[in-house]
């Protein structure tokens, strides 16, 4: 009988026990194995009425979600959306963010705050700077490489395509991440829970994913439960806006 079901290369796991009682039911537990805070949100059909139990995962401490009579229905039946950063995350707005493309004045604007493409909603606040395929990406903020993806090869215009976009997403001491996406494919030069220092490569641009032209997209985000996540303002050091 499962007793376990994990995700993202074991960055968490839904943990089932049983209660020590006569009930037969079994306690629906959730515990992270990778030293990274994250939102999620677990939808089943044994939660009660809601249907789905938030948890953020800021250590290593099992929580406890609900429970369930069926471990196979459970299993069977259940989904989890989850976003890498801090739920509670306040934002530094004293902080200056170093342009990711440098020299800064080599790669222009082509999408700023809310922009009409894609810029509005959760990525409100997100730059996108124009650059060829293969053009160094950097730092604009230290932290710690909290995710990854390097094996994107699609782009196009669309939003069906978002789901091939090559990324790297840095963990910033407060809580935030900074989210470089459109990287090329196999572009990406870090490993999760890295660190990394402002300035430092972290990758080479692309056109993967919801990306009309090579560019980079650059974001400052925060956290939310059910999969999302939004955009805040920040301030680069020389602004071209």
């Amino acid at each position: 009988m499962q007793r376990e079901g994990c995700f993202d290369e074991r960055r968490f796991c839904f943990l089932l026990s049983e209660k020590d009682d006569t009930s037969g039911s079994y306690v629906i537990r959730v515990q992270r194995y990778i030293d990274l805070p994250v939102a999620l949100t677990l939808y089943s059909t044994d939660l009660g009425y809601k249907a789905h139990a938030n948890a953020f995962l800021a250590n290593n401490d099992p929580i406890v979600l609900g429970e369930t009579q069926s471990p196979s229905r459970f299993f069977s039946t259940m989904r989890v959306k989850w976003t890498v950063g801090n739920i509670g995350a306040a934002h530094n707005s004293e902080y200056r963010y170093a342009s990711p493309l440098q020299p800064q004045q080599s790669y222009p604007i082509v999408q700023g705050v809310n922009g009409k493409f894609s810029h509005f909603g959760a990525s409100k606040y997100a730059l996108d700077f124009g650059a060829s395929e293969g053009t160094p990406v950097l730092a604009a903020r230290g932290g710690i490489v909290i995710d990854t993806k390097r094996n994107g090869k699609k782009g196009g215009p669309t939003p069906d395509f978002a789901k091939h976009a090559n990324y790297v997403a840095i963990l910033h001491d407060d809580g935030t991440t900074g989210e470089y996406y459109h990287l090329k494919y196999e572009g990406v030069v870090v490993k999760r829970e890295q660190r990394i220092t402002q300035g430092q490569l972290i990758g080479y641009t692309g056109n993967t994913g919801f990306s009309s032209l090579p560019h980079l997209h650059f974001g400052v985000y925060v956290a939310k439960f059910h999969g999302r996540y939004q955009s805040v303002p920040f301030s680069l050091q020389n602004p071209r806006l």
